[in-house]
């Protein structure tokens, strides 16, 4: 049997299988009966299309994962959750795990409802809950990536929120991260991220002063209010989550976000 199955809602290859899970059933997953956990990915992740498309999107992000909770559980199957920061109103930022979360985005609502179906359902389960995720990898889409995707365009200005923080996760370590907490059996929930607290300006400084270090244009930066962008729904102020659990259950220090802004600005092709 294999020790593990990779799925995606497109045509079959090599490496996935087809499964639309808004379709389909685990049963019908050839070799699934041989499977511990299974890893919930899909989901509606932007917030601006939940609240304006609430119905579509509590389906995707409640509806749909509900369901495939109760179909893990009746084949013996531990489900994993990825939940959000965003279950978190952003009044006091750092938050723990036994934090109280009061969310304000639909979206985070919508997370939050599936966290607490799956822990009341199941004493095995794992809810993990992500801050903002950040790559180094060209069309990752990431927070990082973004931004020289931007500056590589040489605007004069980038205006960018200056009371807006959160805390990070480099997205090539939660595989890792998901093995550990599935082999040491843990169960409940949990915070990733590096557990500290960035402001989103703080940061685009940093990685502007390190491509002018390495001589690179870099545009003049502007510190605007994370109100003065208009989006469907207020965004909270800070998301930030507090990670010592999870650092202290598997043993891994995370990645420093000082260092991966170095890597991607050494690794950057833009103009000079």
């Amino acid at each position: 049997m294999p020790s593990e199955i990779y799925t995606a809602r497109r045509p079959p290859t090599k490496d996935y299988l087809a499964f639309d899970p808004s379709t389909d059933s685990l049963q019908e997953i050839p070799g699934i009966t041989g499977i511990t956990h299974a890893l919930l990915l899909f989901a509606e992740r932007e917030p601006d299309r939940c609240a304006v498309e609430t119905a579509r999107t509590r389906e995707v992000n409640v509806e749909i994962p509900c369901k495939v909770i109760d179909q893990c559980l009746e084949l013996g199957i531990t489900p994993i959750f990825v939940s959000s920061e965003l279950v978190f109103g952003g009044e006091q930022g750092m938050y723990e795990e036994h934090s109280t979360p009061t969310p304000i985005l639909e979206y985070g609502r919508q997370k939050l409802f599936t966290e607490q179906y799956l822990l009341s359902r199941s004493k095995s389960g794992m809810v993990l809950r992500f801050p903002k995720t950040v790559g180094i990898h060209k069309g990752d889409r990431s927070l990082f990536v973004g931004w020289l995707e931007r500056i590589a365009q040489r605007p004069e200005l980038l205006r960018c929120a200056a009371d807006q923080y959160f805390s990070t996760q480099f997205v090539d370590d939660v595989p890792a991260i998901v093995r550990l907490l599935m082999h040491k059996y843990r169960s409940g929930l949990f915070h990733l991220g590096d557990g500290q607290r960035h402001s989103r300006f703080g940061l685009l400084s940093q990685l502007c002063a390190q491509l002018h270090r390495l001589g690179h244009y870099v545009p003049k930066l502007e510190k605007i209010s994370i109100r003065d962008v208009t989006v469907p729904e207020p965004r909270p102020f800070d998301v930030s989550m507090n990670a010592s659990k999870l650092t202290s259950i598997i043993g891994v220090e995370p990645k420093r976000v000082e260092d991966l802004l170095l890597q991607l600005a050494l690794e950057y092709r833009g103009s000079r």
